[in-house]
């Protein structure tokens, strides 16, 4: 019987089964067969020519970063800035705030500048003319309560409306608000760090978040390759090319998990180091990143 989800999970004495391989029938099989594929993933570091994939994003004039796409593990060089034909440079998300520059700015803002949404953090700000940009930080003092919140502290900005309205997370108040409107008061004041704008030299990744080092100039169409992950084995997904191709590979991890759920390390830590040196075998061989590749010598 070739590999499934149904035969990994089936009774003992089934061909592939789980419990046919340990011997043991007291098995939470589900959470096993789920636990070795994030373990492929992860620990063991499986990476092959079927977890390569790209996407094409845009960052919008402002904006700082954007969200990870769904099943990402790690990126695969740098990001191609289409829209002014350069690249963002993949470093350290250190480096990458180190890397950032920011200008301050101050002043007042206009009466009830705020804008609450019935338990969000996110909180729209009214300043006409702001010229702010994502990951700015705006610190504000001199708000008066309403709908349970006081928008005074330092807060980053994660969204630019327009040229006269953004939002900020208020998360670090620990309160959410209590209804949604405008208020705050005619006497709020504000210190605004300006993220500088420009085009990106640098990229990291850190908050789920793929982060540059600059916010965009201009609106700007990106593209990246990543390893990702792809969707796990289920009563409804019962093969995919763990089970296809590396059979062998998916019984060691599934060993390796269910020595972990019966809390036999030294059984874990053996199948775990077999499952390493496959992985790493794997990944020298297909991951379609170097063989055949011609390699060009760079010229200073």
């Amino acid at each position: 019987m070739a590999m499934t989800y149904t035969s990994l999970t089936a009774a003992k004495g089934t061909p592939s089964a789980l419990a046919s391989w340990v011997n043991y029938t007291k098995l939470d099989v589900g959470t096993i067969v789920d636990e070795a594929q994030a373990l492929l993933y992860g620990e063991a570091h499986l990476r092959c020519r079927e977890m390569l994939s790209s996407t094409v994003f845009t960052v919008p004039a402002g904006n700082s970063y954007i969200a990870l796409p769904s099943g990402f593990l790690d990126p695969i060089g740098r990001v191609q800035l289409v829209s002014v034909n350069s690249w963002a440079i993949h470093k350290d998300s250190n480096f990458v705030q180190e890397a950032r520059q920011y200008t301050e700015n101050s002043g007042s803002l206009g009466a009830d500048p705020f804008t609450t949404a019935l338990n969000s953090a996110t909180v729209s700000v009214n300043l006409p003319s702001h010229n702010l940009t994502q990951d700015s930080v705006f610190s504000t003092a001199g708000a008066v309560a309403f709908n349970g919140v006081t928008i005074a502290g330092t807060f980053p900005i994660n969204g630019i409306t327009d040229a006269n309205n953004f939002t900020i997370d208020i998360s670090g108040l620990g309160t959410l608000p209590s209804a949604a409107g405008t208020g705050g008061g005619s006497s709020v004041t504000y210190i605004a760090d300006q993220l500088t704008t420009g085009s990106a030299a640098y990229f990291g990744i850190w908050d789920e978040l793929l982060r540059f080092d600059v916010a965009f100039d201009q609106t700007s169409l990106c593209r990246m390759q990543f390893y990702k992950s792809l969707p796990l084995l289920s009563s409804t997904n019962l093969t995919n090319f763990l089970t296809n191709r590396y059979p062998q590979v998916m019984r060691v991890a599934c060993m390796a998990a269910a020595a972990d759920f019966m809390k036999d390390d030294t059984e874990y830590q053996k199948q775990f180091t077999r499952l390493s040196a496959m992985t790493q075998a794997i990944s020298v061989e297909n991951d379609m990143q170097y063989r055949g590749m011609e390699h060009m010598t760079d010229t200073p």
